[in-house]
C-alpha cells in the first residue's frame, strides 16, 4: 500500500509520457524531482524512483531512497521516515544484506510505533522474525519477533496477518522437530486463510499438514491432506506448488510400500517441473527418486537417477546437489558391496560437503566486510560530499572579491573583512577534512580488528574440529581392543568397517600441520613481539603461547599436541618460570597483552 501511494506523485509524469507514447526515460524523471521542492512529495518522489530502479540497478535505487530518507529527517516527518526506513530495509534483503536490513526495519518499526500503526509494526516484525531464523539462525530472536507479529494482529483482528504469523511459528516449530506443535499452528493458520478464502494459501497449509502426517507416520492423513492441497492448486493454476504436493504423495506411497503408485506421482511432478523450467527442484526431485529407487533394490535405476542429478547440478554449478548425488551413489554402491566405488563417491561427497561448509563461513565473513566496506563508503561520499560543497563556496568568494574589486576602492575595508573570512572558511575547511581523515582511519583501524578477530574464531573452531578427530582416533583404538576376543569372520567384518573409517578420517595429520601453519600466519605479529622479549623460547614453546592465546583449554591442547594434559600443565609452568610471572598473574591474560 505503502508503494501505491508514493506511485501517485509519478503520476503526472508518466501520464504524459504515455500521451507522447515513447519510454520516459529515469534521468528525465530525476530531473524532474530535481526541481520539487523540499517536502514529503519530493521524499515520495525519490521513494518510488527507488524501487523503480530496485531491479534494475540496485545501488542506485538505495542511493536515491538514502536521499529520501535524509531528506525526510530533515523534514522531522515521522511518516515519511518510516515509510523509507521500510523501504531501504527490503532494498537490503533483496541483495541478501540482512544486517543493515534488520537496523532500518528495527528503525522503521520505532515510527510506526510512535505513529501507532499496528498493521504495519506486524507485517514488519513477522519479516524480521523470517531473517533472524532463516538467515541469522537465532531461533529464540525469531520467534519472540513471531509473537510480537501475532500480538499486534490478534488485537486489531488483522485476519491476513494472523494467518502468516501461525504460519511463521509453524514452519519455526517444524523445524525444530516438534511436530505435534508445528501442526497446532498450521491448522490455525489454514482456519484462517480459510475465513479469508485465500486459496492458495490454503493449499500451502493442506501441503505442510500433510508432510508432518508423513513424518509421523500417518500416511492415510498425509495422503488425504496433500491431495486436498492437489486440489486447489489444480483450480488455482499454481504448477510450482502443485509439482511439491506430487513429489510429497509419491513419498507417501514410497512409505506405505507401494512403488508403482509413487513413480506414477514421482513422474507427474517431473513432468511439471521440466514444463515450468524450475531445474533446481527438478534435482531435489532427482535426489527422491533415487532414494526411492535404492529403498525398492533397483540399484542400477537408482545409479542412473543419481548420475542424472550430478549431470544437472554440474550444470547448474548447484553444490547441494553434488553433494546429495555422491552421497546418494556411495550408498547404492555400498548396497550393491561395492566398497571401493562407495569409497570414491564417499571422498567426493566429503569434498563437496567441506565445499559448501567453506563457502558458508566464507559469506559469514564477506557479509561482515561488506558491512564495514558500506560504512567506510559512505564516510568517503561524506567528505568528497563536504569537499564539493567547501570547494563551491570558495567558488562564490572569488566572485564577490571580483565584484568588490571593480566597484571602488572605498570599499577596500569592506573587501578586507571579506577576505579574512574565506581565511576562515579554508582554516575551517581543513579542519573538517582532517576530522573526516581521523574517522576514516578509525574505520580502517576498526575494520583490521574484526578481521583478526575472525581469524582468531576460525583457528578456535579449526581446533576443535582437530580435538573430535583425536577423540575419533582414541575410540577407534578402544574398538580395536574389543575385537580381540570375537571369532575370525567377525573380525574380518569388523577390521573392514574400521579400515574404511580411518580413511574417512585419514587427513588428520594434514589438518594438524594446516593449523599449525595458520596459527603461525595469524600470530606473526604475536611472535615477533615474543620474540623480541623472550629470545630463548623454543619453537614448541611459542606455539604453546599461541595457543593459550587462543583460550584454548589444557585437555584441548594436549589433543591438538597428541600429549598428555599432564606434559601440557608442565609445559605451562617451565613458561610462567621462563616469562617471570608471578602465580597471582593469569598467564593467559599475560599472553593477550602482548
Amino acid at each position: 500500500m505503502n508503494k501505491l501511494i508514493s506511485l501517485f506523485v509519478l503520476i503526472p509524469v508518466l501520464l504524459c509520457n504515455s500521451l507522447s507514447a515513447q519510454p520516459y526515460p529515469a534521468d528525465s524523471i530525476i530531473a524532474s524531482i530535481a526541481v520539487m521542492a523540499e517536502n514529503e512529495e519530493k521524499v515520495k518522489a525519490l521513494n518510488s524512483l527507488g524501487l523503480m530502479l530496485s531491479d534494475q540497478d540496485a545501488d542506485r535505487a538505495i542511493y536515491y531512497v538514502k536521499q529520501a530518507l535524509s531528506l525526510a529527517n530533515q523534514l522531522q516527518s515521522v511518516e515519511s521516515c518510516a515509510n523509507t526506513n521500510m523501504i531501504l530495509a527490503e532494498l537490503y534483503e533483496s541483495r541478501h544484506n540482512y544486517q543493515p536490513s534488520i537496523n532500518y526495519y528495527l528503525i522503521s518499526i520505532k515510527h510506526f510505533e510512535k505513529l501507532g500503526n499496528e498493521l504495519e509494526l506486524s507485517r514488519l516484525y513477522n519479516r524480521l522474525g523470517s531473517i533472524y531464523i532463516h538467515n541469522h539462525f537465532d531461533f529464540d530472536q525469531g520467534l519472540n519477533y513471531f509473537n510480537k507479529a501475532l500480538g499486534y494482529a490478534i488485537r486489531n483482528n488483522y485476519k491476513l496477518e494472523i494467518a502468516n504469523a501461525y504460519s511463521h511459528i509453524g514452519d519455526f516449530y517444524y523445524d525444530q522437530g516438534q511436530l505435534d506443535e508445528a501442526l497446532n499452528y498450521h491448522l490455525k493458520a489454514f482456519e484462517t486463510y480459510e475465513l479469508l478464502n485465500n486459496r492458495k494459501a490454503m493449499a500451502a497449509s493442506y501441503n505442510v499438514i500433510g508432510e508432518i502426517h508423513l513424518l509421523n507416520n500417518n500416511y492415510d492423513k498425509a495422503s488425504d491432506f496433500i491431495n486436498k492441497a492437489i486440489d486447489l492448486n489444480e483450480k488455482g493454476g499454481y504448477d510450482h506448488n502443485l509439482a511439491i504436493n506430487y513429489k510429497n504423495l509419491a513419498e507417501v506411497f514410497t512409505n506405505k510400500g507401494q512403488s508403482e503408485r509413487a513413480r506414477e506421482f514421482f513422474s507427474k511432478s517431473r513432468d511439471i517441473i521440466i514444463k515450468t523450467g524450475n531445474r533446481e527442484s527438478l534435482i531435489d526431485l532427482y535426489n527422491q527418486l533415487g532414494k526411492h529407487y535404492s529403498l525398492f533394490s533397483e540399484y542400477d535405476s537408482a545409479i542412473e537417477t543419481f548420475h542424472r542429478m550430478k549431470e544437472l547440478s554440474n550444470e547448474l554449478h548447484h553444490l547441494e546437489g553434488l553433494r546429495d548425488a555422491h552421497l546418494g551413489l556411495s550408498r547404492t554402491y555400498e548396497n550393491l558391496g561395492n566398497s571401493r566405488k562407495a569409497l570414491d563417491y564417499y571422498k567426493l561427497y566429503t569434498h563437496f560437503k567441506d565445499t559448501l561448509f567453506t563457502i558458508s563461513r566464507t559469506e559469514q565473513l564477506g557479509e561482515l566486510q561488506t558491512r564495514f566496506g558500506l560504512d567506510l563508503k559512505e564516510k568517503e561520499l561524506a567528505l568528497k560530499d563536504n569537499q564539493i560543497t567547501l570547494l563551491q563556496r570558495e567558488q562564490k568568494l572569488i566572485k564577490s572579491r571580483q565584484l568588490l574589486l571593480i566597484l571602488s576602492l572605498s570599499l577596500l575595508l569592506i573587501l578586507s573583512v571579506l577576505i579574512y573570512n574565506r581565511l576562515q572558511q579554508r582554516n575551517r575547511k581543513n579542519s573538517m577534512l582532517m576530522e573526516q581523515k581521523d574517522a576514516l582511519n578509525k574505520a580502517r583501524q576498526s575494520l583490521m580488528e574484526t578481521e583478526l578477530k575472525t581469524k582468531n574464531n576460525e583457528l578456535v573452531n579449526f581446533a576443535i574440529h582437530l580435538v573430535e578427530k583425536n577423540k575419533f582416533l582414541e575410540e577407534l583404538r578402544n574398538d580395536l581392543k574389543k575385537i580381540r576376543g570375537v571369532s575370525e569372520e567377525e573380525r574380518e567384518n569388523k577390521l573392514k568397517e574400521l579400515s574404511l573409517t580411518v580413511q574417512k578420517n585419514i587427513k588428520l595429520q594434514k589438518d594438524l600441520e594446516e593449523f599449525q601453519k595458520n596459527v603461525d600466519h595469524t600470530h606473526q605479529e604475536f611472535f615477533n613481539k615474543l620474540r623480541r622479549s623472550f629470545p630463548d623460547l623454543t619453537k614448541n614453546e611459542e606455539r604453546l603461547c599461541a595457543m593459550l592465546r587462543l583460550n584454548l583449554s589444557s585437555k584441548e591442547i594436549a589433543a591438538l599436541s597428541n600429549i598428555s594434559v599432564r606434559a601440557v600443565e608442565m609445559g605451562r609452568y617451565r613458561l610462567r618460570k621462563k616469562l617471570k610471572i608471578p602465580f597471582t598473574t593469569s598467564l593467559i591474560d599475560y599472553l593477550k597483552e602482548i
